[in-house]
């Protein structure tokens, strides 16, 4: 792939089970996972048991050259349950996803992490939201732990002044979350976390998750907000409130901190670059938004996150020279 920017802008005996009509949506679960079965099996019980009998298929891709997902697969995918499919052969979360919507034959896609359980009334939630036929994707509540360092929590002051106010759940000309805080209220949005995605699957598989986001070292930094809101601009996502997720948001602790800080500005910088226009406005905001990234790490004494912000800065410059043939 090329190094340059790119041009263009169920449970045994189950007698309960919650059922949806034959005539409403069937869903493709899609659960990327990868060396993570204890985690995955958590997610597979929750989906099995919530999952109507009538409501579709879940697929699970594993990234693990050492298909670690298959045995659990093969212990939960049961006669009187919700059909579970197996898929190998690629790593790379945005790889891994859109080879799970080339096998999908549902009517919508739902991604959500392999560490993800589902709230009660999950699918069904869904189901009423796209009942609607403007509606071409839907997100939810996503409960997780609480982050613990200085202004992260998404009600930061600093934050909010930053993103200059603006309607929740909407992008910033710049490519920033504006997020949620009002959990409770049902709304159309232009984002949604990559924890907990969903899509009619015609529109989503045709627009696909950019791999260019995972190509430096295979994380996938950025891609759910750049799906997302290629998504919003050709039809509505709604924010269901009822369809909820807890996560253990295990997922950020297991890569290095400096080579996470390098792909916030890598990444973000190639998102901002390919979905918005580069006005001076929105050009001052993105600059302000790194400069409260590096803020951010200082106060927090993460000195490997400010490390690795100058390096990701240093490989932008570098790019941008290297077009325009000054290196």
């Amino acid at each position: 792939m090329s190094d340059t920017w790119p041009n263009s802008l169920a449970q045994d005996g189950r007698t309960d089970a919650p059922s949806l009509s034959s005539a409403s949506v069937r869903f493709s679960h899609i659960i990327a996972t990868k060396g993570r079965p204890t985690l995955l099996c958590d997610a597979l019980e929750s989906a099995v048991a919530a999952l109507p009998t009538d409501g579709g298929e879940i697929i699970v891709v594993d990234g693990d050259p050492g298909r670690s997902g298959e045995a659990v697969v093969r212990e939960l995918d049961r006669p009187n349950g919700p059909p579970i499919r197996y898929l190998a052969g690629v790593s790379g979360l945005c790889a891994q996803r859109n080879k799970g919507m080339s096998a999908a034959q549902g009517d919508v896609v739902i991604f959500t992490d392999d560490d993800c359980t589902l709230a009660a009334g999950f699918y069904e939630a869904l189901a009423d939201a796209y009942r609607d036929p403007a509606v071409i994707g839907a997100t939810g509540r996503v409960q997780e732990p609480f982050d613990k360092r200085i202004g992260s929590d998404v009600e930061s002051s600093l934050r909010r002044i930053v993103l200059g106010g603006g309607r929740q759940g909407t992008m910033t000309s710049f490519g920033f979350r504006r997020y949620i805080l009002d959990v409770e209220t049902p709304r159309t949005v232009e984002f949604m976390p990559g924890t907990f995605m969903s899509a009619r699957r015609a529109p989503a598989a045709e627009l696909g998750f950019d791999e260019w986001l995972e190509r430096l070292n295979g994380y996938s930094l950025g891609e759910d907000d750049d799906f997302s809101y290629r998504l919003s601009r050709r039809g509505t996502i709604r924010y269901v409130p009822a369809a909820a997720v807890h996560h253990r948001a295990l997922g950020k602790h297991t890569i290095d901190r400096r080579a996470l800080a390098r792909l916030v500005v890598i990444n973000r910088t190639y998102i901002f670059r390919k979905n918005f226009a580069a006005t001076p406005r929105a050009v001052l905001g993105f600059v302000g938004l790194i400069a409260l990234f590096f803020g951010h790490r200082i106060v927090n004494r993460d000195w490997q996150g400010a490390r690795g912000l100058i390096d990701g800065l240093h490989y932008v410059w570098r790019r941008d020279l290297s077009r325009v043939g000054l290196v």
